[in-house]
């Protein structure tokens, strides 16, 4: 056998940060090597400024030497104290379950950033608004532009070097977005940077290695800065965002250029700079982009351009309090995948309709050649009406509308300020012109996380569904979880994100994408405790008195994440941080509800959100999340070694549980609310006791035959469906509700070419066509929570609570339906398979595991017999009659005889 290996080393949950929060990072690494039940036994980590030395295991700021464990995630560095603008290396060795040490990994890299506010020397600067030296700026209303958008606002910088540079390091962020150019380069490959925070409070910030940029002599830095969400449009108002944040867009950044001599110099953002506006016309996240191409200013970005008519930028205090500048703590939001715009027709007047064939968020790319002054437009929508022509109404006020003013010759086209959610583009050219004169391409943009799972099986429908529900994470996942990628709303629901997180989790790498998103649901907890329903959170006037907060099911995610990020991902520094938020959430409600029926302190109540059949009582939907809660915060408090709260938690969740069945549940065993969300709620959060669960889920299967057999719960019901009622062992209904084709079901809208989840059941029939306009997305991940159980049950891969990868639950579920199904999952400690496959009355089951973990199997009664492949099947217990056993790392195949 091989030793075993570091591999994929992460530092706080990012491959090679660039910018820390901390100056106490944690590291986490995977293990490879050959054989079963391999497992670390001790680990060694150096962190050193030189790579080389680094890699000779040899570290300048620590040395951990050899610790006698098994851990491998998030081990805190416990060294010389980190200080700003640092570039380091660090590598592990690790000793396995025979003594036997590797050598040292491929060291990884991070760097520190600015780690206090006194380390931004730069300034924030705008344009500004005195016109200096006689030089006017224009009016922001100087183009044809009725939605008072502004021009994006150009800077730049010119700075000279005279000696040889080391190495060179730009921090950089925008209240708005902004694009940074270096010597007619663009820096870095993110876009939509710095994405959306409460500006209020905090703005992140992102680090670029710009060395290779540079150059001796004459130097230019520049930044295109536009409106985003600090000042355009956002959410539900349909006006500009100067009421929620600020009015004008504000830069800052500092370029750190250290010298072979050891020598620092700061390049930052103040007074000395200059602006201007270009081709830019204006650029809104849901207008769209305005862009008049002979507007260019050629050369704006580079050395010796000649400014003369460019004004003085402005130092500014954008805000009546400076945000904190924070590292970005998640992932960067780039540009990933292209789908070729195919030419359908042209729509009933003219204009030419094109299909990317997959429901994106992003923007569409243009290219052309077409004479000075030709205007095109394209407007953007996610499905066609029956007449051929685009569907927009759903968008309510995003226009979703891209213009370009040809400068002449060939070009290409790409907005930089603005998203849209769409898979259908129509095109508005000048008079002859012909549709294959254009080239369209569709550009997806998103929060990049790394991919975890892959899942395919031997129904076409369910590898469709998968796909639906990825794509519908990629459209959704941008900077924050938000609900819809199209419509003028795009705000971080919490209760959407919650339903869906373990089905995101398996999807994608999203550790790093929630936390830092748990900043910004702590930063919009309200003074009296409450979370708010959505994160950032603005004053939505909509809305007004009552902006919404606390809602059962949607205020409780500041509880639920948190916790599922320690399942996961095993981050106890998540729970450690949340704790005290997430305490105040909980006596906000046992203030306002003295008999443990939740039916006070509710605000919002939006209930079992979106259900077809029967609503389900309010006060049983909010009773009995505050169970599951308390249930969770007595975990909280055992790991955080609380033992008050433990005990408190503990009382309150007796308490819950006793007035819920007091309160709901009637003497022949039904809920109060007859209706499947009330029972799989029961059910699923363990509610009753055990002489009523056997009638509580005769009364759910009887709902669901009431309902021909159909799902009719809303975005909460909807994640514990399939996996309760594979609990309660009829994995035979969660298969029929899973596989069903008729409405309303996942299958009818793929059998209606859905390409992304909707966000109603009833978003299209063909006896009424699209359903209320005013909200009727075709691109929303709630209702695909439903992956959870693609993952954990058809295929079988399931996290323990807390296992974060290392400690696994596999139970598959085989179905003669599917005929086989093959799933991976790469956790943060390795990457794990599973495959199984009917052949005739057998199953073979192949399973992976990497080094260092292990895993419980769990089968079902419908196996009858089973046996292990070239080798003897460890004991065997049979339990409540099922087949249970566990495994070690290493490879398997299974012979499981099935009746």
């Amino acid at each position: 056998m091989s030793a075993l290996m570091p591999i994929d080393l992460r530092c706080e949950h990012l491959f090679e940060p660039q910018g820390l929060n901390t100056r106490q990072p944690r590291f986490t690494w995977a293990l490879q090597g050959s054989g079963r039940n391999r497992r670390q036994t001790a680990y060694r980590i150096v962190v050193g400024s030189d790579r080389n030395e680094v890699e000779a295991g040899h570290g300048s700021h620590w040395d951990s030497s050899r610790v006698a464990s098994d851990e491998s995630l998030l081990i805190a560095y416990a060294g010389r104290r980190l200080r700003s603008d640092e570039t380091l290396f660090w590598t592990v060795q690790a000793w396995d379950e025979q003594g036997v040490v590797s050598g040292f990994s491929s060291p990884a890299m991070f760097r520190t950033g600015l780690m206090e506010q006194l380390d931004w020397t730069a300034h924030w600067i705008s344009r500004s608004l005195v016109p200096p030296g006689g030089r006017t700026p224009p009016q922001d209303t100087v183009y044809d532009n009725p939605y008072s958008a502004r021009p994006a606002d150009y800077y730049r910088r010119e700075f000279s070097l005279d000696r040889k540079v080391k190495r060179a390091t730009v921090y950089a962020t925008a209240l708005g977005l902004y694009e940074l150019h270096l010597n007619g380069t663009v820096v870095g490959d993110q876009v939509l940077a710095p994405g959306w925070t409460d500006y209020h409070k905090r703005v992140e910030y992102q680090s670029y290695d710009v060395t290779r940029l540079l150059a001796t002599g004459r130097n230019a830095m520049g930044a295109i800065v536009g409106e985003g969400w600090y000042c355009g449009r956002v959410a539900l108002d349909q006006k500009r965002a100067g009421s929620h944040y600020g009015s004008r867009p504000a830069l800052i950044c500092q370029l750190h250029i250290e010298y072979e001599d050891g020598s620092i110099e700061i390049v930052g953002t103040d007074a000395s700079w200059t602006c201007s506006n270009e081709a830019i016309v204006y650029s809104d996240l849901l207008l769209g982009e305005k862009y008049d191409a002979r507007l260019e200013q050629p050369g704006w970005d580079r050395p010796d351009f000649d400014d003369a008519a460019w004004w003085g930028a402005e130092e500014t205090s954008p805000l009546p309090k400076a945000p904190l500048i924070d590292a970005t703590r998640g992932v960067p939001v780039r540009r990933t995948v292209e789908f070729h715009a195919k030419y359908l027709h042209a729509s009933g007047d003219g204009k030419l309709i094109f299909d990317l064939g997959q429901n994106i968020a992003g923007y569409t790319r243009l290219e052309l050649e077409a004479p000075r002054d030709a205007v095109f437009l394209m407007r953007h929508g996610e499905a066609l009406q029956p007449d051929g022509q685009l569907y927009t109404a759903n968008l309510r006020w995003a226009l979703a509308t891209d213009t370009y003013i040809s400068k002449g010759g060939r070009q290409v086209f790409e907005p930089r300020f603005t998203v849209h959610g769409y898979r259908y583009v129509e095109l508005t050219v000048p008079s002859g012109t012909r549709p294959e004169a254009v080239k369209l391409t569709g550009v997806a943009v998103h929060s990049d996380m790394p991919v975890a799972g892959t899942f395919a099986c031997g129904n076409d429908m369910l590898n469709q569904l998968h796909s639906n529900i990825v794509w519908t994470q990629r459209g959704n996942f941008l900077s924050v979880p938000t609900d819809c990628p199209q419509r003028d709303e795009r705000m971080g629901w919490l209760g959407d994100a919650q339903v869906f997180f373990n089905a995101a989790a398996y999807n994608m790498d999203t550790a790093a994408f929630f936390d830092k998103w748990l900043v910004d649901i702590g930063d919009a907890q309200t003074a009296e405790g409450a979370f708010t329903d959505v994160a950032p959170s603005i004053v939505y006037t909509r809305f007004a008195p009552n902006p919404p907060r606390g809602a059962p099911g949607w205020g409780d995610a500041g509880v639920i994440i948190p916790w599922r990020m320690y399942e996961r991902y095993g981050d106890i520094g998540v729970l450690d941080r949340c704790h005290d938020g997430m305490v105040r959430w909980l006596d906000l409600i046992e203030r306002n509800n003295a008999d443990y029926v939740r039916r006070n302190a509710v605000f919002s109540n939006w209930g079992d959100w979106l259900c077809l059949g029967p609503a389900t009582s309010k006060p049983l939907f909010g009773t009995a999340y505050w169970a599951y809660m308390a249930e969770i915060m007595i975990g909280v408090a055992g790991i955080l070694g609380r033992r008050q709260d433990e005990a408190r938690f503990k009382a309150m969740h007796r308490d819950i549980r006793r007035a819920f069945r007091q309160a709901f549940l009637q003497k022949d065993g039904r809920l109060e609310s007859d209706t499947q969300c009330a029972y799989l709620m029961a059910l699923g959060f363990g509610l009753l006791d055990e002489a009523d669960r056997d009638s509580a889920l005769g009364h759910l299967l009887n709902s669901i035959s009431v309902a021909d057999g159909h799902i009719q719960t809303g975005i909460h019901g909807i994640r514990l469906a399939c996996l309760v009622l594979a609990e309660c062992g009829r994995a035979d209904v969660a298969y029929d509700l899973l596989l069903k084709k008729t409405y309303p079901s996942w299958g009818f809208s793929i059998e209606n070419g859905a390409t992304t989840i909707w966000e109603r059941w009833d978003g299209w029939t063909p006896e009424r066509g699209f359903q209320s306009v005013n909200m009727n997305s075709l691109n929303h991940y709630a209702l695909g929570a439903v992956g959870e159980f693609l993952y954990a049950r058809v295929a079988g891969i399931e996290i323990v609570p807390a296992g974060a990868g290392r400690r696994l639950l596999l139970r598959p579920l085989p179905d003669r339906r599917l005929g086989w199904c093959r799933a991976s999952y790469t956790s943060h400690a390795g990457a794990i398979a599973s495959a199984w496959e009917y052949q005739d009355d057998m199953v073979l089951w192949d399973v992976t595991l990497p080094a260092n973990c292990t895993a419980s199997v769990e089968l079902p009664e419908t196996v009858t017999d089973v046996t292990l492949q070239g080798d003897t099947l460890p004991g065997m217990r049979q339990e409540n009659g099922l087949k249970r056993f566990d495994i070690g790392s290493g490879t398997y195949r299974f012979a499981l005889r099935a009746s």
